[in-house]
């Protein structure tokens, strides 16, 4: 729960103290017109049912037991009436304070308990003055009490939808939260863990006949598992900055960042070719852009570190074309294995949705005959 309402919560509650304390002293004027025991104590009755409402804004307290305690009391208060003749008094404090913790109830409950709520409280509201006023009077206050119960509902259900939309628009920042968190886990995790994993594969195949080859793959092994402890380590710190506060996040990364994945992917840079325009390093982008573009280049080469081990040529751009950044990742080998229906791999989904949120669109599919392609158009001026 976000700590702003938190913090909200005493001014609420000095507000609604304040209109309390107006009601009463409207009970006050209206008292001077009745004489007798009743009056008095049916005024401090209202501030007594008030002050209960008021125990909701402790910490840990619900609206529903509140209510329960308020309607309870406002109940034995008319009864007490009923048994004793009648209070010559309707407290308008405590009319208030049972709509305010009606309201309270209404917005947030299950509509088992809305419905519940919006009958106990017609009859308590609408019972006072039935039980508590002078025959003569009985029916206009019975009426006025019957309009301040609708306006209360209005009131309730118009509360209870802005509670909806809110929490809502939450449920969905919370799920937005949770993909974005699990593409950059995939992305990070993945990408290093399928370069050990070919390494090792590699380390296998050259062992008895070329050692010397399998040293350099239990290098590449130490290199790829150092960079993703590296990536996790700052992935901690993303997560550790969002809970004390800060706006990040996923790790940021730039376009010139290409060039190390490719490098890592290709070390020798004898079967990539890289090519990034000229335009694109001066351009000022969205940073959300030039993130897309690093980590669609980044899940392209996993793809083909998976899906075609036996490439023998990959070509990596990124160009500018007609205010659109373009990232174009081509290679050939595309193997037996078409990553679009690998049912345990979740790259090109997360790929596809990162390109989409920005308004851009994403094509990967076979380039003819054991070629495929993966291309990425995103507005250069996006996710400023």
């Amino acid at each position: 729960m976000s700590t702003a309402p938190r913090r909200g919560r005493p001014l609420l509650a000095g507000l609604e103290l304040l209109a309390y304390l107006f009601w009463a002293g409207c009970d006050a004027v209206l008292a001077m017109n009745y004489v007798g025991f009743w009056v008095p104590s049916g005024a401090v009755y209202g501030l007594l049912v008030a002050g209960v409402v008021l125990l909701r804004y402790r910490t840990g307290s619900t609206a529903l037991p509140v209510a329960a305690v308020a309607y309870g009391l406002s109940a034995a208060g008319s009864v007490a009436g009923l048994v004793t003749g009648g209070i010559p008094f309707v407290s308008l404090t405590e009319l208030f304070a049972l709509a305010v913790i009606t309201v309270s109830v209404v917005r947030t409950a299950p509509v088992r308990v809305v419905l519940a709520t919006a009958v106990v409280s017609l009859c308590l509201i609408v019972g006072m003055p039935l039980l508590r006023v002078p025959d003569i009077d009985r029916e206009v206050f019975a009426s006025l009490t019957v309009v301040g119960w609708a306006g209360t509902m209005v009131v309730a259900t118009a509360a209870r939808e802005l509670w909806q939309r809110r929490s809502a628009r939450l449920a969905q920042a919370r799920n937005d939260e949770r993909l974005e968190l699990a593409r950059e886990l995939h992305d990070t995790v993945a990408h290093h863990v399928t370069a050990i994993v070919v390494a090792a594969q590699a380390g296998v195949v050259v062992a008895g006949s070329r050692p010397e080859e399998a040293g350099r793959a239990l290098e590449s092994i130490e290199r790829a598992g150092a960079e993703a402890l590296d990536g996790m380590r700052r992935m901690v710190g993303v997560l550790r900055a969002g809970a004390d506060g800060g706006a990040d996040r996923a790790p940021g990364h730039d376009v010139a960042d290409v060039e190390d994945v490719v490098a890592r992917f290709d070390p020798e840079r004898t079967r990539t070719r890289l090519e990034i325009a000229p335009e694109v390093r001066t351009a000022v982008l969205g940073p959300a852009v030039a993130a897309t573009a690093f980590r669609v280049v980044r899940e392209a080469l996993t793809n083909v570190h998976r899906h075609a081990p036996g490439a023998t040529t990959v070509s990596v751009g990124v160009h500018l074309q007609a205010g659109r950044l373009v990232t174009v990742v081509h290679n050939d080998g595309t193997g037996t294995e078409n990553p679009l229906r690998d049912p345990g791999g979740f790259g090109l989904a997360g790929m596809r949705e990162r390109v989409e949120a920005l308004d851009g669109s994403l094509h990967a599919g076979p380039d003819g005959p054991g070629r495929w392609i993966v291309v990425a158009e995103v507005p250069a001026g996006a996710g400023r």
